[in-house]
């Protein structure tokens, strides 16, 4: 139902999944009015469209309230209010999950809120800093990571870059200022920020020649770290953009990328050696010790290998949409996947990131606690245990078809 919620246009879902819930809709009715008389037959499909009527229109309700929500702090300054903001809205987006067990919806208004609250936080900052702003040009603030992959959830931490226009003689000082207070303002709306991948250091921020010189020099000579630092980018999103072109970085980025042959290696050699979640005797890979012992690492074991395949594949064809599904609709549409595996693959991604979202709010509002990214298999029922298996050994098979495609690439 989440698949069919979401489906719009050309998405592959729509070939499969709608008609599967309409057959087995009407199925269930038909089973049900097999024994009725005909008065009883017709209230009971009057009352079948009452209830599909009201669950749209509480939908529509919810939505609603949360882009209220949102509209309030893409307008809003003060980062105490804007923290209150985030709170009821994320409270609002998880009820909504938990009604409607819709990942794509999820992450759609989480990347809505986000953009807003970002362009907020922009406008604060410089408020912060006075005279001094007039030192940055033409700012981008990009995210990378599950954000970049429009993926956020307040319980994952926020990886964020700064790009500046082109001018290389911006005031340094006034750089590092203007991100310490972004920081400061994700921290004070109670979201986390990734201490390592974030542009108070140097390496995260720069003017998009220093951005073009990093990237050059990086994939052809750089260390190995900096090789896995630079291909984070692959998965990235412009949060706001306060002058020039908003999709400048990506045409920076992208071809630069897609053309390094050790940076495509490095991927996919990473890739290959990521878990599936599943043994050689397909047992489930839980862990052994510590305060999760007997649980499955959702992220690592799941999440990871899938997005990291999908990255992969989307290289190498020089894909550039942003998000997972997106990308596996154009692989699809350039033949480099065939139906069976883009509908698998699909499918999949919703099945890991619901029981990612389901977890996420048995928790939610605690933001510190790693325990959501630990899932107790055994308490699943058999559905939905059959469903993350055949996830999990869809994830398999696409990471041995980027591996073959990679090989079969010409140097």
């Amino acid at each position: 139902m989440a698949v069919l919620a979401t489906a719009k246009g050309s998405d592959i879902s729509t070939w499969r999944a709608a008609g599967e819930f309409g057959a087995a809709f009407r199925q269930a009715l038909l089973q049900r009015s097999a024994s009725c008389r005909s008065e009883e037959a017709e209230r009971l499909f009057d009352e079948a469209c009452r209830e599909l009527e009201a669950l749209a229109g509480e939908n529509d309700e919810r939505v609603a309230r949360l882009e209220r929500l949102t509209a309030e702090a893409a307008a809003g300054t003060d980062p105490a209010r804007l923290g209150e903001l985030c709170t009821a809205f994320y409270a609002g987006l998880y009820d909504h999950v938990g009604r409607y067990g819709s990942a794509v919806a999820f992450y759609q208004l989480s990347t809505l809120f986000l953009h807003g609250l970002a362009g907020s936080l922009h406008r604060y900052a410089l408020h912060q800093l006075g005279a001094a702003a007039g030192g940055l040009h033409d700012t981008r603030l990009v995210a990378v990571g599950p954000a970049g992959r429009r993926e956020f959830s307040p319980l994952c931490p926020l990886q964020l870059a700064l790009v500046f226009g082109r001018d290389d003689g911006g005031d340094p000082e006034a750089g590092f200022r203007y991100a310490r207070l972004l920081l400061e303002g994700f921290g004070a709306c109670g979201l986390r920020v990734d201490g390592d991948i974030a542009p108070v250091h140097p390496q995260w921020r720069g003017s998009l020649p220093q951005w073009d010189q990093r990237l050059e020099q990086g994939l052809a000579r750089g260390t190995q770290k900096e090789l896995v630092e630079l291909l984070r980018l692959s998965d990235h999103d412009v949060l706001f953009s306060a002058g020039g072109e908003e999709g400048e970085f990506r045409e920076l980025v992208l071809p630069h990328l897609q053309q390094s042959r050790r940076a495509m290696g490095d991927l996919v050699a990473r890739l290959l050696g990521l878990s599936n979640g599943l043994g050689i005797m397909g047992g489930w890979r839980l862990e052994k010790s510590g305060p999760h012992r007997g649980m499955f690492r959702l992220f690592e074991h799941a999440l990871l290998p899938l997005s990291a395949a999908v990255a992969a594949l989307a290289l190498i064809h020089r894909v550039d949409a942003p998000d997972t599904p997106r990308r596996i609709r154009v692989l699809l549409g350039r033949q480099a996947l065939d139906v069976d595996t883009a509908e698998r693959l699909l499918q999949s991604w919703h099945t890991l990131n619901e029981l990612r979202l389901m977890r996420e709010r048995e928790f939610f509002p605690a933001r510190n606690n790693g325990a959501p990214l630990y899932l107790d298999v055994a308490s699943l029922d058999e559905d939905t245990r059959g469903m993350f298996r055949d996830a999990l050994e869809t994830v398999a098979t696409v990471q041995r078809l980027a591996v073959v495609v990679y090989n079969g690439t010409e140097e």
